[in-house]
């Protein structure tokens, strides 16, 4: 603990975790304030699950533009993912060319990689053994179980946030942030605010609540650094009601997840994460206002 603090006052910097159950938008929101010059969508983010490993999205200027991995198969020794931080050699690094979009999203497909392994071996690794609804682990046809390739990634890019100090961290979903424990005992804890992102067409699902009572909350749900992020809110614009219409049933999403989350108004963001990363591509200043991502 004392190693961490000290860690902590060395490298002076804002830790914010982004944190969701599958399919809330997650990836889509951190493309839409972090990469949407690019043109295209660079953090893969397609329906269903997309981060597979814990992910810290931040800017080192002693070394170049990358992605390290850590291999899953660490997890078969004691060391902390703090512990491998030091010994830059059980890191495999791909590097990252920021002047190309194509290159870049090619890059960071190798966060989402799987692979095959038997039963026992994704049990000694820290998964749930042939977990069939579970939304992480898949038991395939041959009998093999689905995995992360990697433990934990750290994408270095030259971002002006990042430059400044920013840190994020992306999280999978519920099922992953169970199998890390460091997780649950380090990085969330330790990260100065929390951004857990909900979905406004579908509400608080009881996997969301879950996530949130278990993981986030604990509490202090009525710290500053505990936001949340409505996301989604164009579901909800329909072409035959109002805006006040419109703006009703939003606020009445804010309200319900006030209720169920025991968080105050003002620590709830509605905004469209898809719509503002198209604003922002397309240099649309009212599709981007209406998005509310500015906020």
């Amino acid at each position: 603990r004392i190693t961490q603090l000290l860690d902590k006052l060395r490298e002076d910097r804002l830790n914010v975790a982004f944190v969701a159950e599958f399919s809330r938008g997650k990836s889509e929101l951190i493309n839409a304030i972090f990469f949407p010059y690019y043109g295209s969508r660079i953090l893969p983010s397609t329906a269903g699950r997309t981060t597979m490993c814990p992910t810290e999205l931040m800017f080192d200027p002693d070394k170049p533009p990358s992605i390290e991995l850590l291999p899953i198969e660490t997890r078969e020794s004691n060391a902390s993912i703090s512990e491998y931080k030091r010994f830059p050699t059980e890191w495999s690094v791909v590097p990252l060319e920021t002047e190309s979009a194509e290159a870049m999203q090619e890059a960071l497909r190798s966060v989402s990689e799987v692979i095959h392994v038997a039963p026992e071996v994704a049990e000694k690794y820290g998964f749930a053994r042939g977990d069939k609804n579970s939304s992480l682990i898949r038991l395939t046809e041959d009998g093999t179980v689905e995995i992360p390739r990697w433990r934990h990634a750290i994408i270095n890019f030259p971002h002006p946030l990042l430059k400044q100090g920013l840190v994020i961290l992306d999280t999978p979903g519920l099922n992953a942030i169970g199998t890390e424990p460091e997780l649950t005992l380090s990085l969330l804890p330790n990260a100065h605010a929390i951004l857990f992102i909900l979905a406004a067409d579908t509400g608080v699902t009881k996997s969301d609540i879950d996530i949130w009572r278990n993981h986030i909350a604990r509490g202090q749900a009525g710290r500053r650094g505990r936001l949340v992020v409505l996301n989604k809110i164009d579901g909800l614009w329909d072409d035959l009601k109002s805006e006040g219409e419109i703006e009703g049933e939003i606020q009445k999403q804010v309200k319900s997840t006030c209720e169920l989350l025991g968080v105050p108004a003002n620590q709830i963001y509605p905004v469209s994460a898809q719509k503002a990363l198209v604003a922002k591509v397309q240099s649309d200043s009212r599709l981007l206002e209406k998005s509310r991502l500015a906020a």
